[in-house]
C-alpha cells in the first residue's frame, strides 16, 4: 500500500496538556496501556538526569523542569487511577480514588523526596492497543508562555544531560565486566569486546546528540564538558578557582561533577597537547611525577591523590601513543581506545569520548589493580600456547610429504600468525623503535618498560588474543577439512566403541559436541561396520568398493580422490563470535574506525544472536548464562517481538554469549590433527601386512593420504561382517565383530589414556569458562579432579614447553 502520511502535529502548553488529561480522565474513554508505560519511562527518564542538579538552587530553568515531570505525574495518576478502576470494577472490586499530595511546599528538599516516590517497573514489551483505523495525532507538549522566559538552550541543554547520563550507565557497566574479569568470572575476550563495543556506542550517541544540538550551544573540544560543569557550579553556588594547590584544574568540592563530565581526564589531555610537537617523540622520565602503587586502597584515596594516580598512569603511556603516529605502525588487531589516542597524538584536539574512552582505559586498571599486568600476562600465555601448537604442527609436517590437497596459503597463513605472536608477543617492537630514536638523537638510552602499550591497555589484549583465536579456529579448521582425518577417526573410534564400552576419547566426544553427530556422521551415529562405511563415503565422496578392489585399475592417487562431490566441511559454530569475526580476526592497515553494531543493523545482529539454534539435540549447546544484570526477564522473546532493546542489554546479552562459547574458540583443531595422524601411523605400521593383502602394497601412495585408511578399515571390517552373516555366524544375542577393529581398539587403548584428554586439559588451563566445560564433560572423562591450583599448574606442565615454562617463571621473553 502506499506510504502512510506524517502524524499530524499539535503544539500545546502544559497548562492544556493537565486539561486534556482531566477530560480524559472524566469521560468514558479509557488510556491505552501503551501510552501509559511511554509517559512513566519518560517521567523516569526526566528524573534520572536532572535528580542530582535540581535542589542546589532556585533557577528558573529547574523549576521549569520541576514543574513539567509533576505536571506528567498528576496526568499519569489521573489517567492510571481510572484504568485501575475500570480493571477492578470488572474484576468486582471496589477502587477509591488516590489521596491528593498535601505537601504545598516547593523547597527542593521537599520536590527531591516527591521525586524519588515513583518508582517504574520495565514491561518486557509495550502493547499494541492503536487501531489502523484511527488518525494518529503527534503532540509537542510546551511550556506556558509565562513560564517560558529567555533560556532558548533549555531542551538543548536536557538532551546533554541525557547523553552523559548514558555514558555514566555504560561507565559502570564496563567497569562491574573488568572487576568480573580480575574475579575470575568472565573471560578477557568477552570483558574487550564488550568494552570495545560500548566505546563504539559512546562514539555515535555523541555524534548524534552534537548533530541535534541549536547552533551556538556547543562549538568543540571540551566545551560541552565546560557548559555542564560550569553550570553545575553556579547552581550549587560553588564558583570559584580550581583547587591547584592540590594539583587539580577544577574545583575540589565539585570533584563528583567534575568526574561526571570527565573534566579531570579532560584536562590531563589537554596539558599534554603542547608536549606534541611535529617531528618529535615524547619521551616519558619514570618516576618523575612519581610512582604508581597497585597495591594502594583507591578508596581510602582523597580526590587529589586519586587525580594523581590517573596522572602517573596517563602520562606515562601517552608517549607510547605518539610514537605510533611518528612511526605510522599498525597494531595487529585495532581497539578504540588505541586509535582515539593515536588521533589524538596526530590532531592535538581532545574531546568528550576521547576523554570518556581514555577514563575508560584508566577504570580498568582500577578495577584489576593488583593485578595491573594480568590481561598482558594472559596474552602472554595465549601466545606460548598457539606458539607451541604451531611449532608441534611444524615438526609434524616435516615427517610426511607436502599433500597435495593443502595450499600454500595454509602454510602462509601459519607462518604470518607465528611471526606476529614473535613481534609482538614475545618481542616488543617500541622499544627498538624507541632505542634507534634515541641513538639517532644522539641520547642515552632510557629505562622504561617493555610491552607498556599492552601492560597499559587491557582492552588491546583481549582483543589480540581474540584475534589470535579466530585465526587459529578458521585455520585449524580448514585443517582437518583438508585432511579430513579427524572426522575419518571419528567413524572408526565409535565403530570400536560399539565393540569396547570402556574405550573413551574424551577429545572426540567434544570435538562431537561441538559440530554436531547429525553433521559428522550424517544423522545418528553408525551402529555396525556397514553403516560406518556407507555414511563415511557419503561424507568424504569416495567409494572404496570401485576404488579399492584388489583388481581396480584405477592409480593409487586416483583411489583417494572424491568422486565428483567434495567432503562434509566443518564451520565454526561460535555463533557470537562469528559476528565479530570480519571486525577483529583481519589486520586493518591505518587508524580506519570499525562501524559499531547499530550502524551496521542490529536488528539481523540480534536475530542471529538470540535465534533458535540450528544444530540439533546433540550438538554443543551452550548452558544457560547468569541472568542479564539490567535485563530483561526475557530477551528472545522480547527481540524477537520488536527488536526493543537498549544498548546495556544488548552489550549484557554479548558478554554472556561470548562467554558461553570460549570453550568452543579455544578448540584445537591442530593437536586433534596430531592425534589422528600418530593413531594412524600405529595403525598402518601393525596392520601394514592385512592391508597389503586386501589391497595389495599400493594401497597408501604416501603418508598425505594416510587418513583414508579408516575407509579401509571399515572396508576389511564390513567384509567380515557380512562372511560372518553369510556362515550363520550372527544372531539376535550375538554379532560378529572383526579382528581387526578389535586389533585397533587394542591399539588405541593406551595411546588414548595418556593423549586422550590433551584438548580438555588445555581448555581447564587456559580457558576461563570451567564450570561450563565441566557441565558439558562430566559423562565423558572418569578422571578424578584435582583442586585448581594443582591443576593448572601441572597442565601448563604438560602443554608447555620446558623452555615456555622457565620463560613464563622468570617473566623474560624466549630468546
Amino acid at each position: 500500500g502506499a506510504k502512510s502520511a506524517e502524524p499530524v502535529k499539535y503544539p500545546v502548553t502544559v497548562g492544556e496538556l493537565r486539561k486534556l488529561g482531566k477530560f480524559v480522565s472524566d469521560s468514558s474513554m479509557q488510556a491505552p496501556a501503551s501510552v501509559l508505560v511511554i509517559a512513566r519511562r519518560a517521567i523516569t527518564l526526566r528524573k534520572n538526569v536532572t535528580s542530582w542538579f535540581v535542589g542546589q538552587g532556585s533557577d528558573a530553568t529547574d523549576i521549569r523542569h520541576a514543574h513539567f515531570i509533576e505536571a506528567m505525574e498528576e496526568i499519569c495518576n489521573l489517567l492510571e487511577w481510572r484504568f485501575n478502576e475500570r480493571k477492578s470494577t470488572n474484576d468486582g472490586n471496589g477502587t477509591t480514588e488516590p489521596t491528593a499530595e498535601t505537601q504545598g511546599d516547593c523547597d527542593d528538599k521537599a520536590w527531591l523526596n516527591r521525586f524519588a516516590a515513583l518508582t517504574v517497573d520495565e514491561p518486557e514489551d509495550i502493547p499494541a492497543t492503536v487501531s489502523e483505523h484511527n488518525e494518529i495525532i503527534k503532540v509537542v507538549a510546551m511550556e506556558d508562555e509565562a513560564e517560558d522566559e529567555g533560556n532558548v538552550f533549555s531542551h538543548a541543554f536536557f538532551r546533554t544531560l541525557c547523553l552523559f547520563h548514558d555514558l555514566q550507565s555504560w561507565r559502570d557497566f564496563i567497569n562491574r565486566t573488568w572487576k568480573e574479569y580480575a574475579e575470575l568470572n568472565i573471560d578477557l575476550m568477552s570483558a574487550s569486546v564488550v568494552t570495545d563495543s560500548a566505546l563504539q556506542f559512546a562514539r555515535d550517541l555523541i555524534q548524534e546528540t552534537r548533530d541535534s544540538l541549536p547552533p551556538g550551544f556547543f562549538q568543540s573540544g571540551l566545551d560541552l564538558q565546560m557548559i555542564v560543569f560550569e553550570t553545575g557550579c553556579v547552581t550549587r553556588g560553588e564558583v570559584g578557582p580550581a583547587s591547584q594547590e592540590l594539583g587539580l584544574a577544577f574545583n575540589v568540592r565539585m570533584a563528583d561533577l567534575a568526574e561526571w563530565c570527565y573534566l579531570g581526564v579532560g584536562s590531563l589531555l589537554q596539558s599534554f597537547v603542547p608536549i606534541i610537537q611535529k617531528n618529535s617523540i615524547p619521551v616519558y622520565k619514570p618516576g618523575y611525577f612519581g610512582v604508581y602503587d597497585p597495591k594502594a586502597n583507591r578508596a581510602e584515596m582523597s580526590v587529589a591523590e586519586k587525580f594523581h594516580e590517573d596522572k602517573l598512569l596517563l602520562l606515562e603511556v601517552l608517549p607510547e601513543f605518539c610514537m605510533l603516529n611518528a612511526f605510522n605502525v599498525s597494531m595487529p588487531v585495532r581497539d578504540e581506545i588505541t586509535t582515539g589516542l593515536v588521533d589524538f597524538a596526530r590532531h592535538k584536539k581532545p574531546d568528550l569520548w576521547l576523554c570518556f574512552a581514555t577514563q575508560i582505559m584508566l577504570d580498568t586498571h582500577h578495577a584489576l589493580r593488583a593485578s595491573r599486568t594480568g590481561a598482558f600476562s594472559d596474552l602472554r600465555l595465549t601466545g606460548l600456547r598457539i606458539a607451541k601448537t604451531l611449532d608441534d604442527f611444524l615438526k609434524l609436517s616435516q615427517t610426511h610429504a607436502k599433500p597435495p590437497f593443502w595450499p600454500n596459503e595454509g602454510d602462509e597463513e601459519i607462518r604470518r600468525i607465528r611471526e606476529l605472536i614473535k613481534l609482538h608477543i614475545e618481542d616488543d617492537p617500541l622499544v627498538h623503535l624507541r632505542n634507534a630514536a634515541e641513538l639517532e638523537a644522539g641520547r642515552s638510552k632510557t629505562s622504561g618498560s617493555d610491552h607498556l602499550l599492552f601492560q597499559r591497555n587491557p582492552l588491546l589484549c583481549g582483543l589480540m588474543i581474540f584475534q589470535l583465536n579466530l585465526r587459529m579456529q578458521t585455520i585449524g579448521q580448514a585443517l582437518v577439512n583438508r585432511w579430513y582425518d579427524v572426522q575419518q577417526m571419528a567413524f572408526l573410534y565409535n565403530l570400536i566403541q560399539k565393540q569396547d564400552q570402556e574405550l573413551t576419547w574424551p577429545d572426540m566426544e567434544l570435538f562431537l559436541k561441538i559440530h554436531g553427530e547429525d553433521r559428522i556422521f550424517i544423522g545418528d551415529r553408525p551402529k555396525d561396520a556397514g553403516q560406518s562405511l556407507r555414511r563415511l563415503e557419503l561424507a568424504t565422496g569416495i567409494s572404496s568398493t570401485t576404488r579399492f578392489a584388489s583388481n581396480s585399475r584405477i592409480g593409487a592417487r586416483e583411489r583417494h580422490k572424491p568422486d565428483g562431490k567434495d567432503p562434509r566441511i566443518l564451520g565454526p559454530t561460535t555463533t557470537c563470535a562469528n559476528l565479530f569475526r570480519e571486525r577483529y580476526q583481519d589486520q586493518i592497515v591505518g587508524n580506519v574506525r570499525n562501524v559499531s553494531l547499530y550502524k551496521v543493523g542490529v536488528g539481523k545482529f540480534l536475530d542471529e544472536l538470540t535465534g533458535p539454534s540450528t544444530t540439533k539435540s546433540k550438538s554443543f549447546k551452550a548452558g544457560k548464562g547468569a541472568e542479564l544484570e539490567l535485563s530483561l526477564a526475557n530477551p528472545q522473546l522480547l527481540l524477537h517481538k520488536s527488536h526493543s532493546i537498549g544498548a546495556l542489554q544488548l552489550l549484557a546479552l554479548v558478554k554472556t554469549k561470548l562467554y558461553e562459547e570460549e570453550p568452543i574458540l579455544l578448540f584445537n583443531y591442530f593437536s586433534m590433527h596430531r592425534r589422528s595422524i600418530e593413531i594412524l601411523r600405529l595403525i598402518q605400521a601393525q596392520e601394514h601386512h592385512k592391508l597389503v593383502q586386501y589391497f595389495t602394497r599400493d594401497y597408501m601412495p604416501s603418508d598425505a593420504f594416510i587418513s583414508n585408511l579408516v575407509l579401509l578399515v571399515l572396508h576389511v571390517a564390513h567384509g567380515s561382517a557380512l562372511a560372518g552373516k553369510d556362515l550363520g555366524l550372527e544372531s539376535r544375542s550375538s554379532s560378529v565383530v572383526s579382528g581387526i577393529i578389535m586389533r585397533c581398539g587394542d591399539l588405541m587403548r593406551p595411546y588414548l589414556d595418556k593423549h586422550g584428554s590433551t584438548v580438555i586439559k588445555e581448555l581447564k588451563t587456559f580457558g576461563r569458562n570451567k564450570a561450563h566445560l565441566n557441565g558439558d564433560l562430566s559423562n565423558i572423562s572418569s578422571q578424578k579432579e584435582v583442586e585448581s591450583s594443582s591443576a593448572y599448574r601441572f597442565g601448563l606442565e604438560d602443554i608447555l614447553s620446558p623452555g615456555a615454562m622457565e620463560s613464563l617463571k622468570a617473566g623474560i621473553p624466549l630468546a
